[in-house]
């Protein structure tokens, strides 16, 4: 009786599977070396981009990747849009970005987060003016938690919101003593547009209670400051009687108006540009 041959288990399937490990890892490896955390508003862009489509128009290249697999490894930035999604990942975006942040010395958060321009929304603007002052060096945070999540689940409505973001800033001022606090909205009026030197700019208003007077003379000298800067950008300050914005609750809370609905992101973004700068001044000078 003839023995029989044992045959050698083939090991070729194996070493493939280990070779696209590694091409995959060094892919993976690449890419994140490419993503600068901590100021890269392309990378916000992006992050947005899945939901909100026709914010933002840009052509990307047609190569091989793209067609197969919508991200394209010469911006490889385009893979993250395809594992965000808007609402949700806002928050989850603000929250990366704290944790590059050691000793924040300004807090963003938005009362009325949904409030929209003609081609984005305030929480967008929070984000990039983040960007923009931890590239100035101004450390900053912006709020992670949502304002639209506080409400459904405590049976609120929307004329509750300031009470979401009472809870949100009493929490962080248990944490960290700030030298700045805004509360970032979009106005609802026209006429929020002003060239200066060429470019438009969304107008910025104030919106006080006159009862906090070291809030407002704070909002007098961070209005000074962006006037003198670029004359005309403020509408100056409202002043409120009533409602206290949260203001009561720190010396250096600001309710600020970042342009209005008629403004487009572009006018927006340069007055963010003007905002961070004239922020970084503000926080030398005190």
């Amino acid at each position: 009786m003839k023995k029989m041959k044992l045959k050698k288990p083939k090991r070729v399937n194996f070493i493939v599977f280990l070779i696209i490990i590694c091409i995959l890892f060094l892919v993976v490896n690449f890419l994140l070396k490419k993503i600068e955390l901590n100021s890269n508003e392309l990378f916000v862009k992006k992050l947005l981009q899945k939901s909100n489509y026709y914010l933002i128009n840009e052509n990307l290249d047609t190569n091989l990747t793209y067609k197969l697999f919508k991200f394209d490894l010469k911006n490889p930035i385009t893979i993250m849009d395809k594992v965000f999604a808007y609402e949700k990942d806002i928050q989850t975006f603000a929250y990366i970005q704290n944790n590059f942040v050691d000793n924040p010395r300004v807090y963003i958060y938005s009362t009325h987060p949904n409030e929209k321009y003609i081609d984005n929304t305030i929480s967008y603007a929070s984000l990039i003016l983040q960007e923009k002052l931890n590239s100035l060096q101004v450390e900053t945070i912006v709020e992670e938690r949502s304002v639209v999540e506080y409400l459904e689940d405590n049976n609120l409505e929307f004329d509750d919101s300031y009470k979401a973001t009472r809870e949100f800033l009493s929490d962080k001022l248990k944490i960290y003593d700030f030298d700045l606090i805004i509360d970032l909205h979009r106005d609802a009026v026209n006429n929020t547009t002003i060239k200066i030197n060429n470019e438009e700019y969304a107008k910025i208003m104030f919106v006080q209670n006159v009862n906090y007077k070291d809030n407002i003379t704070l909002a007098n000298k961070l209005n000074d400051i962006l006037n003198e800067k670029y004359p005309g950008i403020t509408r100056g300050i409202y002043n409120k009687y009533v409602d206290n914005f949260n203001q009561d609750l720190n010396n250096n809370v600001l309710l600020i108006e970042l342009g209005g609905n008629t403004n487009t992101f572009e006018q927006v973004n340069n007055s963010i540009d003007a905002l961070a700068y004239s922020i970084k001044e503000l926080l030398n000078e005190n």
